[in-house]
């Protein structure tokens, strides 16, 4: 909050205070006025009966209030309501019949009269209660939705804190693959892994990237796995639609990617396969990968459910496209399937 909001904000809570009361004022008065047929005399006594209001009022909504709000109490909040009227209205019709030097009699204090003034007041303090009270109950829900806020930013910072170690581990992974095979791409492969490591350092810590920087990992990535598959591993990586236009939260689709190989074509020794299809359209982002699985796996010898990665990131689609997205995971005997949904906002 600036210096120049809080200067005016003294100013607005007390306008909207002076703004109630003048309603107050002309509404009955006025009101009184017309069958009374003395505008006057009836201006002049409700604005005489202002402070008897003005006192129910803020007792009502600065003390009585706060103490049901902290204590839940009803029948007690409704009991102080209850005498906090009954002894203003009886301190204004005292306040009428001393001022105009009037008798003081029981029938006089507790007549028809008494029950106009209360119900006058019981109006005004309803309506300054009900005011109060949606203030209060908007603010409290303002302070849980920022509460609520706080928690899940906290929440995806850690899942994205879990992104880079396990990233970290099935690079190293492939890394030692290659040396135990003694392949000559070794020397290639440890280049593939410093670049894919230094876009997951560099370019995947803000809240969301391109979808361009999305797939070029990927397609690193890809690369980086055809060097331990050569040619037995069949790879398709179709892309359609403007990624430059698109963000999405780093590292999402390259998940699955990574599940993929991972799960699928590392414990497929016969024909692996894996299919990506990505299409970007005005509805948003649509995402397949499929990967097939050994024909063994059908006796369950071999079970393909992903691993941290994979439930790091439904949370993670949970979180910061709650409502937006739609994810299907299809496992069967011989393939498993992803198929995610992400609309525009």
């Amino acid at each position: 909050m600036n210096n120049k909001t809080i200067k005016i904000w003294p100013f607005k809570r007390i306008l909207s205070h002076v703004l109630f009361w003048l309603f107050y004022v002309l509404f009955f008065g006025l009101f009184y006025g017309k069958y009374g047929h003395d505008y006057t005399l009836h201006l002049i006594e409700t604005s005489c009966m202002l402070p008897f209001v003005m006192l129910a009022t803020y007792t009502t909504i600065y003390a009585i209030l706060p103490f049901y709000l902290k204590t839940r109490k009803t029948l007690v909040s409704v009991i102080m309501v209850v005498l906090l009227l009954l002894v203003i209205t009886l301190g204004e019709r005292i306040f009428i019949r001393y001022s105009n030097h009037l008798p003081l009699t029981s029938d006089t204090l507790f007549g028809l009269t008494s029950l106009y003034l209360m119900l006058e007041t019981n109006f005004m303090v309803a309506v300054g209660f009900t005011v109060k009270f949606l203030k209060k109950w908007f603010e409290q829900q303002q302070e849980k939705h920022e509460m609520e806020k706080k928690h899940l930013q906290t929440e995806l910072n850690a899942l994205q804190a879990q992104l880079h170690p396990h990233f970290l581990f099935n690079t190293m992974n492939n890394l030692y693959a290659l040396s135990i095979e003694k392949s000559s791409r070794t020397s290639e492969g440890i280049a593939k892994i410093s670049d894919l490591l230094r876009s997951v350092l560099y370019e995947c810590n803000d809240s969301e990237i391109t979808l361009d920087k999305e797939v070029k990992l990927i397609e690193n990535y890809i690369d980086l796995e055809k060097m331990r598959y050569n040619d037995r591993l069949q790879v398709q990586f179709n892309v359609e639609g403007p990624l430059d236009t698109v963000k999405i939260a780093p590292m999402m689709l390259f998940t699955f990617v990574e599940n993929s190989f991972k799960h699928g074509s590392s414990i497929d020794s016969e024909n692996p396969y894996i299919r990506i299809n990505l299409k970007v359209k005005n509805e948003g982002i649509f995402f397949i990968a499929e990967n097939s699985k050994p024909a063994h796996n059908s006796r369950g010898k071999v079970k393909n459910t992903g691993g941290i990665g994979l439930a790091n990131v439904k949370k993670r689609l949970e979180i910061l496209y709650e409502g937006r997205y739609k994810l299907v995971c299809t496992n069967k005997d011989f393939y498993y399937k992803v198929d995610l949904r992400i609309q525009k906002p």
